[in-house]
């Protein structure tokens, strides 16, 4: 449902110029007419609610184009435009904030990246055929401790970490000990959030905030918290497709308007009672930063500085059947983030590093091209049904995304369309 006075031609006029830390404003050279024609067209056919792509080459934004509604696809709210500083749910993407403020810590001596964990827990976390083997952060960030997602892995404050703890967690025996293998875990990053407050015993929110936000000029947060009350309020919706219209799956009107972080909890609950290291799943670390496509452009970019970060723990070996690299979506992964290799890039012939992001509804990604001292940030709000399929390119695209994996090809110049 559309509202009176908002135009087609309005709907597509979130073309926006603006820029990221770090990357200067620079009108956009080489192919994008295409570019601009994909994102338009995902919008004018009813596909996504809102789409939108940013790259920056050598510090310069060579493109950046969004379009349709922020809010009010589905005609719950006033019309709000999407663009490229619109703050978003942008799924695992998170990850590499969280990852980013790990190495910082373990840089500055705060804390050891490969010491054993398991007693930061009450009880000790523990694989339970492998009583013996240590837990570390490298493992939780790398998806290499052995766990697996049980069905829930958040809790409610006030309750605690360890109120998560079930047999299901753990993967089979025959996966072999943590440390070996590779299985992506959601979990694995509320676990490592829990070590980070009690390693500081400062809240993951302002943490991230203190090490990796506030020097990088970002004004995103976990869970909106610290996000700017007017950047909240015209913040993106993430919608389903359902009964013939886009229906709101996270960050409808309610939260939006809110002026607290959006976190889960009982009644009654306050949030200034919370004690650090209690409940590292509170501001959901594997997925819950509100940031923009500016903002996931600065963490592509940041995460590729960032030594720690471009150290691979995991490559895939096809004689190691314990690893689930589901269906091919993974084969390298540092402790935190994605890497594509180039013979096995969603963008043929091109090495990138990053993150993709899929929840609610929303697919985003987030990645740095070395070789092309390059970064791009896309996001469409949500898909209907046929747009989650994957498609032929890579297990990473589905159908949704293939526009912008397509556009970012072109305006990069590899010629992978």
């Amino acid at each position: 449902m559309m509202k009176a006075g908002l135009t087609r031609r309005g709907l597509l006029a979130g073309a926006s110029a603006l820029t990221a830390p770090g990357c200067a404003g620079f009108p956009a050279s080489g192919p994008s007419s295409g570019a601009h024609d994909r994102i338009r067209a995902l919008v004018e056919e009813g596909d996504v609610p809102a789409a939108g792509l940013v790259v920056c080459r050598q510090g310069r934004i060579v493109f950046s184009f969004a379009a349709g509604l922020a809010q009010g696809a589905g005609g719950e709210a006033a019309p709000v435009l999407f663009r490229a500083d619109t703050k978003m749910r942008i799924a695992s993407v998170s990850k590499m904030a969280v990852a980013l403020a790990a190495h910082r810590l373990g840089a500055s001596g705060l804390l050891d990246m490969d010491a054993d964990v398991s007693a930061a827990f009450d009880p000790p976390l523990r694989h339970p055929q492998f009583s013996d083997a240590p837990v570390t952060l490298r493992q939780l960030l790398g998806h290499t401790a052995s766990l697996q997602d049980p069905d829930i892995y958040w809790m409610a404050a006030p309750g605690r970490t360890e109120g998560l703890f079930v047999p299901a967690m753990w993967r089979p025996a025959d996966a072999g000990p943590p440390g070996s293998a590779f299985k992506y875990a959601n979990f694995g990053y509320g676990l490592a959030a829990h070590v980070l407050e009690r390693a500081t015993n400062v809240r993951l929110d302002r943490l991230v905030a203190q090490s990796v936000f506030r020097g990088a000029s970002l004004d995103c947060g976990f869970n909106w918290s610290g996000v700017p009350r007017a950047r909240r309020r015209a913040g993106a919706t993430l919608y389903a497709f359902e009964e013939s219209i886009w229906q709101p799956q996270a960050d409808g009107p309610v939260v939006l308007a809110g002026g607290s972080p959006a976190i889960l909890s009982e009644t009654g609950f306050e949030l200034a009672t919370y004690a650090p290291g209690t409940n590292g799943t509170l501001f959901s670390p594997q997925g819950g930063l509100r940031a923009s496509l500016l903002d996931m452009l600065t963490l592509a970019r940041l995460a590729a500085s960032d030594p720690g970060m471009r150290e691979p723990v995991w490559t895939h070996d096809p004689a190691g059947p314990a690893d689930d690299t589901d269906a091919g979506y993974f084969s390298v992964f540092t402790a935190g983030a994605q890497v594509h290799p180039q013979g096995d890039s969603p963008v043929r012939g091109l090495k990138l590093l990053g993150h993709h992001g899929e929840a609610y509804g929303l697919y985003s990604a987030a990645f740095h091209a070395p070789e092309l001292d390059a970064e791009f940030a896309f996001a469409v709000t949500g898909t209907k049904s046929g747009g989650a399929g994957r498609t032929e390119r890579h297990p990473v695209v589905v159908k949704a995304t293939d526009p912008l994996w397509k556009s970012v090809a072109e305006i990069l110049g590899s010629g992978a369309l």
